[in-house]
């Protein structure tokens, strides 16, 4: 029972696909023969139509979303930063390497009173496309240190509601791009 539970959810796009072509192909048919009159190219010209529109709508928010994230991370994503911070060489290794900076699993054990993290999370619901963002402001001048916006996609509507495991596509935000640009060693 669970094999055959299984194959139905691994093949389940397979008879959407099934389905829907020929479901595709009848309407465009069929809006070819409610053409009385016209000329036999107008009816094959508009059947074709009707059939690409009618086939790629399923999948036009995945046409339309992957676009729109692709642009983001071209344009928005990636660290921003607008004032170095110097710290002293207590905090770097004889090669100029961050000790505060694990590159393994990107985490930052750097304590700075004089500054504050935000961090804010947008949903863009009708693309799939989540925003995260870590803003480091200094407390005392209230202006904006670094960015480092980053993006994740979550497809269309048929892959977040017909795929078992969906995963994001993902750009920007990496913390190691972040330390490099952020932090200098005081001279």
């Amino acid at each position: 029972m669970e094999s055959l539970l299984g194959f139905i959810v691994l093949t389940g796009p397979l008879f959407l696909i099934v389905l829907w072509v020929p479901a595709c192909v009848v309407l465009a048919f069929w809006v070819g023969k409610k053409m009385v009159g016209k000329s036999r190219g107008l009816k094959v010209i508009s059947g074709l139509a009707i059939f690409l529109v009618a086939l790629l709508l399923p999948i036009s928010d995945e046409i339309a979303g992957r676009i729109y994230f692709n642009h983001l991370c071209e344009t928005e994503a990636g660290a921003k930063v607008y004032q170095t911070i110097e710290l002293p060489a207590e905090y770097w290794d004889e090669d100029g390497n961050p000790k505060f900076f694990d590159e393994k699993t990107g985490n930052l054990s750097l304590q700075l009173n004089q500054y504050a993290e935000i961090k804010s999370n947008r949903v863009s619901r009708s693309f799939g496309i989540e925003e995260r963002q870590s803003t480091l402001l200094d407390k005392t001048t209230h202006r904006k240190i670094s960015d480092n916006p980053w993006f994740l996609y979550w497809g269309g509507w048929m892959k977040r509601n017909l795929t078992p495991h969906n995963t994001a596509s993902d750009c920007g935000g990496k913390t190691n791009d972040l330390v490099a640009k952020q932090f200098v060693p005081k001279k």
